[in-house]
């Protein structure tokens, strides 16, 4: 767990003997426009500061209570302003023991109660890392004050024990330590190691600025002070070659460093950018979705409004002659109907010489203007005045009977039945036979069906 000075010496050994170190890079430049090649480069740099580093004394690192809420004092008067204190501060010491222990476990849950905040990136990144670390030992606290009284900067010596590894691995981290209302302790984990690499957000839109988490500046660039101090430094510079004998001395340590590890980190940060993808895809699927309902709701309202206001403005007209309905406004466009003399229709708009009508069932059609007329047609004599009246039944058979509007002849009886034709005012049909259901027979041109016998009278 080398801290920020040593992250470069870092990425040189790794990039030197990990084979999973150039298949991230790989990774990165095939996934580029979906993070950043730094994003990924990033995340590879905390997969290596994470074990590599030297070591020290103290703890073994075996669980402990929980942090109490006491007054922190120091077991020993404070040395001068600026010089390490060595464990001496137990509520450090239980804090970074009790956190290290919870690490090695992958208990986020209890994680989270010891520092804050932890990301669902780092989560995840832990419990893909502790599969891999059986415990921390030896544990030491190398403390100075922070920006306040009641805050504290630490850099921890410790030594990791990898799962089937003998040697230990020698490491270490720096964490910023605040304290509660209460007096309780915990990380600032914003500085943590892991966030301090990516300011908060693991994937993103790195250049716009925006971050998950908003850091303090002020904190930021006294850890960078820090790390220059030459205390902080010697102490880096010996957990490393503590760190470079380890490896040097334990093949199976340096393989589970330089390429086990690596290798599945790297598994680990193509799943973590799949489900960042896969969330982008479909959000941006979920927001075009919404975007076509506003748009298709938009068009249904407004095409609900242009027919309210033409039903609104349009008149009654009635057929001076007998005319064609066409599909168009052109004397060559199909015809789909045709109005007898004196039928009786609505014009929903007027233009260029032609009315557009409310044909028939919904169907507009369209009838040149010259043969329609607002007004009313006289009476006729009708075709059928000297056929037989109809009774309360009906009609007698072979009475012949002019269509007055049209209406739709149908293969059975029944307003849902199927319409085989439409007889047009104007035209005859020829009685079959009346039905006490309400609907007569009738011949209409060569074909046979049923009309409601309201309609015929």
């Amino acid at each position: 767990m080398m801290n920020q000075t040593n992250d470069t010496k870092g990425m040189k050994n790794t990039n030197e003997t990990g084979g999973g170190v150039s298949r991230m890079l790989e990774f990165c430049r095939d996934n580029k426009m979906v993070i950043g090649i730094g994003i990924l480069a990033i995340i590879l740099l905390i997969v290596i500061i994470k074990f590599t580093g030297g070591g020290g004394k103290g703890s073994d690192g075996e669980t402990v209570p929980e942090a109490n809420t006491e007054a922190l004092t120091p077991e020993s008067p404070r040395a001068p302003v600026g010089a390490f204190e060595q464990d001496a501060y137990p509520q450090i010491n239980e804090l970074i023991n009790n956190y290290y222990t919870a690490y090695a476990q992958g208990k986020n849950k209890k994680l989270a109660k010891l520092a804050e905040p932890i990301s669902d990136a780092e989560k995840s990144y832990i419990s893909a890392f502790s599969d891999y670390v059986g415990k921390y030992k030896n544990i030491t606290c190398h403390t100075k004050k922070g920006l306040d009284e009641s805050s504290y900067i630490v850099s921890v010596c410790m030594e990791i024990k990898f799962k089937g590894i003998k040697t230990t691995a020698p490491g270490m981290e720096t964490f910023y330590v605040r304290t509660r209302d209460d007096g309780s302790l915990y990380i600032d984990n914003l500085y943590g190691q892991f966030n301090s690499k990516i300011n908060g957000k693991l994937y993103g839109q790195v250049e716009s600025g925006t971050n998950e988490f908003e850091v303090d500046a002020n904190v930021t660039s006294f850890i960078e002070a820090f790390n220059q101090q030459e205390d902080v430094i010697a102490l880096q510079t010996q957990v490393q070659q503590a760190y470079e004998a380890a490896l040097a001395a334990d093949a199976e340590l340096k393989t589970m460093v330089e390429s086990t590890i690596p290798d599945a980190m790297t598994v680990w940060a193509s799943d973590q950018v799949a489900a960042v993808k896969k969330a982008e895809e479909e959000k941006a699927a979920a927001e075009e979705a919404a975007k076509k309902a506003a748009e298709d709701e938009a068009a249904k309202q407004a095409e609900a409004e242009k027919n309210a206001a033409e039903l609104a403005s349009a008149v009654a007209v009635y057929a001076i002659d007998n005319v064609n309905v066409r599909a168009d406004a052109s004397e060559t466009a199909e015809i789909i109907g045709k109005l007898s003399t004196g039928t009786k229709t609505t014009r929903l708009e007027e233009k260029d010489g032609w009315s557009r009508i409310n044909y028939s069932e919904g169907t507009q059609g369209y009838v040149k203007s010259e043969f329609l007329s607002t007004e009313a047609p006289t009476e006729q004599p009708s075709e059928n005045q000297d056929a037989p009246a109809a009774s309360s039944a009906g009609f007698a058979e072979g009475t012949v009977i002019t269509i007055k509007e049209s209406v739709n002849v149908r293969k059975s009886m029944g307003e849902d039945a199927e319409k085989i034709a439409t007889a047009f005012a104007g035209e005859t049909v020829t009685v079959i036979m009346s039905y006490a259901e309400g609907w007569t027979k009738v011949t209409y041109g060569d074909k046979t069906g049923f009309i409601k016998t309201e309609l015929l009278k």
